[in-house]
């Protein structure tokens, strides 16, 4: 039932949110902000590159005008694909309402028990002969977000300092006790180890434009710093808890703390209408495996990087693909592969 109330009060926030911006469209169609001052949507549905929020407020509109956006993005790579809608209403210029809904199907079907999965890259090591066997096939982990964004002074253009911006979100993990493979009410989340189902992250972001940067073109460098305890994004869940899942056998330790984190984007326009650019994104360590060295890539997210290129054929539509390296993921250890994201602005 807490699902099913969530789900819904998400569902309506976002068709709420529609409604206001796109009513908004028709008085302020195209905004008063110069072509991609707006960002994409980044997978957590607020308004940065594709793996980092940046300061920048949702839409094109300035002071007096409210805007946002919608957007659709996929990842794809060996055994997982991850797959997020997310919407975001801009206010003023100064705040930002957005939500997303992350789905993560983990394609395991030819590791068909734990043993096998001890012969694997990152994989378990440790464990032998489990009982009972668990047969893994495809899995599904979905998450719902929820966040706020506040401008706190500053413009990415027209101040000589960056434009910066605080926000929170709060995100909630569909499947921390759903039924993995016939163990009862344990998802993959609390399989691994992790404390919680739902966590909410606390950031500030500082985002400047250089017209004048590499090579002399238009140049943007972003900061993010992140206190956060979720686990990959929060679909392994948040904080780990050593009376859960494996977590315990293989020494783990409860560690229910925020963890700093940094994440950087830069990019360079080679039109006014394409950006090049990287992302890095750190996560938290809370899910090392310490006992065997050789395994700690299982529950240990890592650092997540891209590579991307942004197309912005006008200030409505925006493409954007991508190089992406998602970092370990339950059983597998490297996970590199394809980002496209596709983003309507009103």
């Amino acid at each position: 039932m807490e699902a099913n109330r969530w789900k819904k009060t998400l569902a309506a926030t976002a068709i709420a949110g529609l409604g206001v911006f796109g009513m908004s469209s028709f008085a302020h169609a195209q905004g008063s902000r110069l072509l991609a001052t707006s960002g994409v949507t980044e997978v957590g549905g607020s308004t940065g590159g594709g793996i980092v929020p940046w300061a920048v407020i949702s839409g094109y509109d300035t002071g007096d005008e409210i805007g946002g956006s919608a957007s659709g993005t996929f990842v794809r790579v060996p055994n997982y694909s991850l797959s997020s809608l997310g919407a975001s209403v801009g206010i003023h210029n100064r705040l930002e309402i957005s939500v997303a809904h992350e789905v993560l199907n983990v394609n395991l079907g030819g590791l068909s028990n734990l043993s096998v999965l001890g012969n694997q890259a990152g994989g378990l090591g440790v464990v032998a002969t489990p009982s009972p066997i668990i047969n893994l096939g495809n899995q599904t982990i979905s998450m719902d977000v929820l966040g706020l964004k506040a401008r706190l002074f500053g413009d990415i253009l027209y101040t000589p300092y960056p434009q910066v911006s605080v926000g929170i979100k709060y995100k909630k993990n569909n499947d921390f006790n759903s039924n993995f493979s016939g163990l009862g009410p344990i998802g993959i989340p609390k399989f691994l180890g992790a404390a919680s189902d739902s966590g909410t992250d606390f950031y500030v972001a500082a985002t400047k434009v250089f017209l004048n940067g590499v090579f002399h073109r238009v140049t943007l460098v972003n900061l993010t710093v992140r206190g956060t305890k979720a686990n990959a994004m929060g679909l392994l869940g948040f904080g780990t808890n050593s009376n859960n899942g494996i977590a315990g056998a293989l020494g783990t330790k409860s560690d229910n703390s925020y963890h700093a984190e940094l994440e950087a984007s830069a990019a360079v326009f080679l039109r006014p209408d394409v950006a090049l650019g990287g992302e890095v994104r750190q996560q938290p360590d809370s899910m090392r495996y310490p006992t065997n060295a050789a395994a700690t890539t299982i529950g240990s997210p890592g650092t997540m990087k891209d590579v991307f290129i942004a197309y912005f054929p006008n200030k409505s539509l925006s493409l954007t693909a991508a190089y992406a390296d998602l970092g370990p993921l339950p059983f597998q250890a490297s996970n590199k592969g394809v980002y496209l994201s596709l983003n309507a602005t009103f």
